[in-house]
């Protein structure tokens, strides 16, 4: 409560037209500027700008980030354990790992595949290993495929489309673009998206990565300025990730409350 003599004293003074506002204006951006922190509170939201003596408005959101599996449908991790599997499956018989391997590099690193790069274990063509291009098509190339295991969501497909047609919507995914592409036509929500910035698009940077991050604006035209970053809105399920765009800048939701390993209730906090 005591904070708000910052917000009062600026509303008091803009509202006697101070610095060149308007006072009708100051009223109309102050009643903005507490219900913005009222719905902050009543969420427990936290983000960098809530210490009161410098709490602004933050920008209106200008592109939106969704990410594609477990993000955009749930099917209680059924495509995400089909894709597990098969790069286990590739792991084992392209790179030599022992079962549990690659999804402990998963952990680790963000993806399987940053974790066999890190490792050496696959190159860029040279032939003394098998190339990140073979990995990707492979472990991506499912049986049977997404598009005959999922569904089209009228639900999702309602929600994307009653949007603010002024927010970019793009799918931000660790995975192959053909994957993801499969994914939405699956859906029914191809034409729901300005483009996919996949792992390529990043460098094969992980969401564990602010360099990922960095990459994704690069693609959309944003830049590293305060009021860009916080224009930017990323949707995901996974906590470390959520945790890197806010370390970045972004504005976040997690999506869903359930962990995958254990069933337990999820937080990003």
């Amino acid at each position: 409560r005591e904070g708000w003599a910052t917000i009062g004293e600026a509303l008091d003074g803009d509202a006697a037209g101070e610095d060149g506002h308007d006072g009708g204006d100051a009223y109309a951006h102050a009643l903005r500027l507490y219900a913005q922190h009222a719905a902050d509170q009543a969420l427990g939201r936290t983000c960098p700008h809530l210490s009161l003596e410098d709490y602004r408005l933050r920008p209106p959101v200008e592109v939106a980030f969704f990410d594609c599996d477990d993000c955009l449908y749930f099917d209680d991790w059924a495509v995400a354990n089909q894709i597990t599997r098969s790069i286990e499956k590739w792991c084992i018989e392209h790179a030599g790992l022992g079962p549990g391997d690659a999804y402990g590099l998963y952990k680790e690193h963000g993806t399987a595949l940053r974790g066999l790069m890190e490792t050496g274990l696959v190159g860029d063509g040279d032939g003394s290993t098998p190339t990140v291009e073979r990995f990707l098509h492979d472990v991506h190339d499912l049986d049977p495929p997404v598009t005959d295991t999922l569904r089209p969501d009228a639900e999702l497909r309602e929600m994307l489309r009653d949007m603010d047609p002024r927010i970019r919507k793009y799918v931000f995914t660790a995975s192959a673009r053909e994957h993801a592409e499969r994914c939405l036509e699956a859906l029914g929500i191809s034409d729901q998206f300005v483009d996919i910035i996949d792992t390529r698009s990043c460098g094969l940077h992980t969401k564990h990565s602010p360099e990922a991050f960095r990459r994704a604006m690069e693609c959309v035209g944003v830049n590293s300025q305060e009021d860009d970053l916080l224009s930017c809105v990323f949707l995901d399920d996974s906590v470390k990730n959520i945790r890197t765009a806010k370390r970045v800048g972004w504005r976040s939701v997690l999506v869903g409350r359930k962990g995958r390993d254990d069933g337990e209730v999820v937080t990003a906090r």
